[in-house]
This record gives structure tokens, sequence and C-alpha cells, in this order.
């Protein structure tokens, strides 16, 4: 989710900020160093992630160089747990056209990556030809986590198949029909499966947004959906898998 997104729409709102504490971890993507400073002050149990989004290649005021270097600062003090969003994002004419910049952007954020030994969260969107453009070096990553995965379940496991750290997560679009979501919940190996919220975005047909504590619906559902083990040892499953997502033995 965008922690400091979420501050930004719900502060001060009684009671909103104590959303974050309420018992459950997550990754956080951060996108500008206004944001980074914002989300960096969130509770520990919060994943701190900042990365090049793909949709800031089309703004006029985003400077790739100085978003690069502010990254790299960070990744040297050791103060990230993930890099991304990054990726791909060609949705609209107006992103495809920055399709160069987006380019350049991620071989940033994945050559980091691969030298760091961090995580790395991949957004694509209309574009998954360059996940499989790009399968060999994803391979060398330490682990990748496809965010708000859109693609059919057989691509899902072709980019396992070759060798990829791969894990797959999903949200509240299970709740919306979607045919290919619904496929990717129901069959992908459980041991790469995870769930989110995007909050405050990818929320529900008549919603205005979607709140960090609706995670629980989207597990809930997900659980539905599989339907081949109770509850709580499904819930266990997925934290084992965040764990292994991040490299961590246990939550701090």
């Amino acid at each position: 989710f965008h922690y400091a997104v979420c501050m930004k729409c719900w502060l001060p709102l009684p009671g909103q900020a104590e959303a974050f504490k309420s018992g459950y971890a997550a990754v956080s993507c951060a996108h500008s160093s206004e944001e980074w400073d914002v989300q960096e002050n969130a509770p520990s149990c919060i994943f701190k992630s900042y990365g090049l989004h793909p949709q800031l290649s089309s703004s006029p005021d985003f400077d790739m160089n100085t978003a690069a270097d502010f990254l790299e600062s960070l990744l040297r003090e050791k103060r990230l747990s993930c890099i991304g969003e990054a990726g791909f994002d060609y949705f609209t004419a107006e992103y495809k056209a920055a399709a160069a910049a987006q380019e350049s952007m991620w071989h940033i954020q994945l050559d980091l990556a691969i030298f760091y030994g961090i995580p790395l969260v991949v957004h694509c969107r209309k574009a998954n030809e360059k996940l499989f453009e790009y399968s060999r070096e994803l391979k060398k990553c330490r682990s990748v986590l496809f965010h708000s995965f859109m693609g059919p379940a057989a691509e899902a496991r072709s980019l396992l198949n070759r060798g990829i750290n791969g894990f797959f997560s999903f949200g509240k679009q299970m709740k919306n029909g979607n045919k290919k979501v619904i496929d990717c919940v129901r069959t992908l190996p459980p041991g790469n499966l995870l769930l989110e919220t995007d909050a405050p975005f990818q929320h529900l047909k008549g919603e205005a947004s979607t709140l960090p504590e609706e995670i629980s619906l989207v597990y809930k559902e997900a659980a539905r959906l599989r339907g081949e083990e109770p509850f709580d040892s499904f819930c266990a499953r997925l934290e084992h898998n965040a764990m292994s997502f991040l490299g961590i033995s246990a939550w701090e």
C-alpha cells in the first residue's frame, strides 16, 4: 500500500493513524522524497520501499537522475526493505509514449536490486511481455513481487518456471469479478501467493478509495476462493510467504 498517500487522504480524521498499528505487517511504497519523509515515520510493522514508478515517466516535473540518486542513497544507508514500485505501464497513450523513459527507469532499479540483493516490487500494466523479456535478469533478483498481477495464471506459472523467485499479489479485483485474478488466486502455488490492498487505490466499483484495514476482507475472499484449508492456516501460510519475500525469519 501507500502509507504517505493514505496519510494525506485521511489525516487528521480521528483514529485513522491508529489503523496502521492494528497488528499486521505490510510493505509500503513511496515514489518521491516527500512521500519518503512521511513514510519513514511509519510504525515498525511497515516495511519501506521506494521506487521510480513508471507512471512518473510522463510527468514533466519528474527528474529521473535525482530520483535514482535518492534511491541509491537509501540503499547505501540500508534504509530500504525493497525497491519499487518499478516496471512498465502502457495503460494510456500518454504512458506508452514514455516507454523509453520507463525502460531507463527499469534498468536503474533492476540493476540496483541485483547489486544490493534487495527484493523488487514490480508494477506492470498492459506490458506483461516486458516481464518475459527481462526474465533472465529477474531470475538474478533475491525475490520479486509482481504487485497486482493482471495476467493469466499460465503466465504467472511460466515466470516461475523460468527460475524467478516470484510472488504474485492480489487485492480487491477478485471481488470485482476479474476472471484472471480469480483464477490466479484459486490456482497458483500456495507458496507464491500474497495479498494486498494497494490503499488508497484499487477500490471496488462505487467506492472512492480503499482503507489499509480492508486487507482483512481481501484475506477472507482469497481464502474463500481457494477453499483448501482453515482460515488461520491460510493466513499463516501467507505470513510465511511474506517473510520469504522480504528475506526475514520473524517480524520485528
